[in-house]
């Protein structure tokens, strides 16, 4: 087949660079990614796709088709930033506005490799090379809210045949870690406020209920699988010390390995937020915001996906690249790659010495931990449980960036990311049209995800009638 497109990639590297450059400067927060949806949907629908806005009641959500019939397949697209991390594209920490949010995660890059992916499949279907459907799904939210799990109980995954994906980092490296589950849930006590000295008899604090509930949490931290995690802040503790609160909330993340595991500390948790208010004779209410599952990830498709990413290679950093990248690499904490280095296998530990002492990564490496789960949590989890799914990185930053730091978005900004960017787009490309080719293949990935799920099926994590918490967003304005 005629590699038309890669050609396209190649030839249209600096339009694709230049949205990704201008969703990295709208940088917008999770569900308020306004510019940056209406950038990448246009870009879609200009290009001939057809485009459904506002899915799943989150207006910055949507998705694009092209071509008809089978196979689907569904590449995903990201494209919030995170607070706080606003930077140049300079390897030293400079704001561009203080305070304000920065792709410290990459998103701009994401959303947009994906976005180079599906119009270079379009070019092959529309030189009649493949037929099928190629499907961009821009998905909002990923740092905050499980957007995904959203679209996937409004049934937009229900005829998607194989899902890709990917996420800037620092190697090349096909991902076969599992993600932590986690259920986002704030615990709200309602109590009567009064006099803190003059009057306290009549108080009833709903502080002390936040508290003796944290309390509760600690206790129970002993009595967890050591791989569960609890993270927990007060968010609204009362306004003066001599007045007894008549409201306090505290924000909890319960994370496991396995869903299940999850929904079994959720539910001790609730018991102890049920103690907290017999004890202090409040009112508790449950305001759930958000739950994932762990990732699932297909080994057909994987198979498929690491084979290619050998075809394409690593990115191919310059001289310039590479003296950024030295730069800032001065920045970061000496221990910054341990985390890795305790995941590499004691046969792989002097290739990975090699490749992680080096500032940029050209290369694509073996897999690393498969079998074991990432310390945190994502919603491509949700769709991975309801469709054959695959995911990859490639080296968008320095070698020992910190997740959601300004390291990251600086080079998210810059030619590194770019770099990175435009590798993953010809990934995902490739392997597209390798699924679009091959029928059989396909149906092998869908066997093999309906023999892993037949016993453990998908069950939304959101309770009946739950819609996505633009309350919450508004009450922080």
């Amino acid at each position: 087949m005629p590699r038309r497109w890669l050609n396209w990639i190649k030839e249209n590297s600096g339009m694709l660079s230049s949205i990704s450059d201008q969703i990295w400067n709208f940088a917008e927060m999770s569900l308020e990614e306004v510019n940056s949806s209406k950038l990448l949907s246009n870009t879609l629908e200009e290009a001939g796709f057809s485009v459904k806005r506002g899915v799943a009641d989150m207006p910055t959500a949507f998705y694009a088709s092209y071509g008809t019939g089978k196979p689907v397949i569904g590449i995903l697209g990201e494209f919030d930033a995170l607070p706080g991390l606003s930077q140049a594209a300079e390897p030293k920490r400079k704001p561009l506005v203080e305070g304000a949010p920065g792709h410290g995660c990459g998103h701009n890059l994401l959303g947009v490799g994906s976005l180079g992916a599906v119009l270079a499949v379009k070019e092959e279907i529309d030189a009649g090379e493949v037929s099928g459907t190629i499907r961009y799904y821009g998905c909002p939210a990923e740092e905050t809210y499980n957007a995904k799990g959203y679209m996937v109980k409004d049934g937009l995954f229900d005829d998607v045949d194989i899902a890709l994906t990917w996420h800037p980092g620092f190697l090349n490296m096909l991902t076969v870690m599992s993600a932590l589950a986690m259920n986002s849930v704030v615990f709200k006590f309602h109590g009567r406020t009064a006099h803190a000295a003059g009057d306290p008899q009549n108080g009833r604090s709903a502080l002390d209920g936040v508290e003796l509930m944290n309390v509760g949490a600690n206790y129970m931290r002993e009595h967890m699988i050591q791989e569960a995690r609890l993270h927990y802040v007060i968010t609204n503790g009362g306004e003066a010390p001599n007045v007894v609160p008549a409201f306090a909330e505290v924000h909890y993340f319960v994370r496991a390995p396995e869903r299940h595991q999850v929904e079994e500390l959720y539910q001790r948790l609730i018991n102890i937020a049920k103690g907290a208010e017999l004890m202090t004779e409040t009112k508790m209410e449950i305001d759930f915001i958000s739950g994932t599952y762990n990732t699932w990830y297909n080994e057909i498709v994987d198979d498929v996906l690491l084979k290619t990413m050998k075809e394409v290679g690593g990115p191919r950093f310059d001289k310039q690249d590479m003296a950024f990248a030295e730069e800032l690499k001065k920045s970061l904490p000496p221990n910054s790659i341990e985390g890795y280095m305790s995941l590499v296998p004691p046969d792989m530990k002097e290739m990975a010495e090699a490749i992680l002492s080096k500032p940029l990564s050209k290369i694509v490496i073996p897999p690393i931990g498969k079998g074991k789960s990432m310390p945190g949590s994502t919603d491509v989890a949700d769709v991975s449980w309801k469709v054959p799914l695959g995911e990859f990185m490639t080296a968008c930053e320095i070698i020992g960036s910190p997740g959601h730091s300004w390291q990251t978005a600086s080079c998210a900004g810059m030619s590194i990311g770019h770099k990175g960017m435009l590798t993953a787009a010809k990934i995902l490309a490739s392997t597209s049209l390798k699924f679009m080719q091959d029928k059989e293949l396909v149906d092998k990935a869908k066997e093999e995800h309906e023999k892993k799920h037949k016993d453990k099926p998908y069950i939304s994590p959101f309770p009946e009638d739950h819609k996505p918490p633009f309350r919450r967003i508004k009450e922080k304005r």
